[in-house]
């Protein structure tokens, strides 16, 4: 009776640890199975957010992708700074809504300071509110930072524009086309709203027209348009100042 009882005993025993076992594995499995359902979905969304933003901009829908882009900063925190970089370029460059710019430019320099182009928004937002100082700071350290001779040039002309001095924008032109750097382009502007892209030395050369035009050397201002046309075939304004003088209009 006792031997009877006793294997009762272990087999309600063994029934336990089977039991036990069985829900220590369903445990780990439902766990598994909820860790896998949840974390991929969390990133499969993130993604998502990722491909409508590449998708929009390689299609040139900057609406699109501005949108991709603020869901993104809400929901990827991790790399805000990035996104506000890319908010400020599209809402400015593409979008044209300079309001939302600045605020983004101001962000993003709160999370990353030494961004040189949103140093170099900043510094453009700064200069259109007759704050030069404070745009000249700028501009310089976004060349500090970029050793790009557009901002070179940029703040050259900022200090040109406050001081009035020169032979010292002279002086910064002539190094840029002369002093074997590598070519860079520079966006220009063709009326109040419309801008084109074009080489760095042409946008140098029609600097360089403008001042022997202003000093009635013609035939000199021609050479640095038929330069600067060199380096940009399609130069809006500087085709504009060569047919104004050779036409007398």
């Amino acid at each position: 009776m006792c031997k009877i009882l006793l294997l009762l005993h272990k087999i309600q025993t063994f029934n336990d640890l089977h039991y036990m076992i069985r829900r220590i594995i369903f445990f780990l499995v439902a766990s598994s199975t909820l860790i896998y359902s949840c974390k991929p979905k969390s990133e499969t969304k993130l993604d998502s957010w990722k491909d409508v933003y590449t998708n929009a901009y390689t299609n040139h829908d900057y609406v699109a992708a501005v949108v991709a882009l603020n869901h993104l900063l809400v929901t990827d925190t991790a790399n805000a700074a990035k996104y506000y970089d890319s908010l400020a370029y599209y809402s400015i460059k593409k979008l044209k809504n300079f309001d939302a710019g600045k605020r983004y430019t101001d962000k993003g320099l709160l999370m990353n300071p030494d961004n040189a182009m949103l140093l170099e928004f900043k510094g453009i937002f700064l200069g259109s509110e007759n704050n030069m100082d404070d745009a000249k700071n700028c501009i310089l350290k976004a060349y500090k930072i970029s050793g790009l001779n557009k901002h070179k040039y940029m703040y050259a002309s900022l200090k040109f524009s406050s001081d009035n001095d020169l032979d010292d924008y002279i002086k910064t032109i002539n190094e840029i086309l002369y002093g074997g750097a590598k070519q860079e382009y520079f966006e220009a502007n063709v009326d109040a709203g419309t801008t084109q892209i074009v080489d760095l030395k042409s946008s140098c050369y029609l600097d360089k027209a403008k001042i022997s035009l202003n000093s009635n050397k013609i035939k000199e201002s021609l050479v640095y348009l038929d330069s600067a046309l060199l380096y940009s075939p399609n130069f809006q304004e500087a085709m504009f100042y060569k047919e104004k003088i050779t036409t007398g209009k």
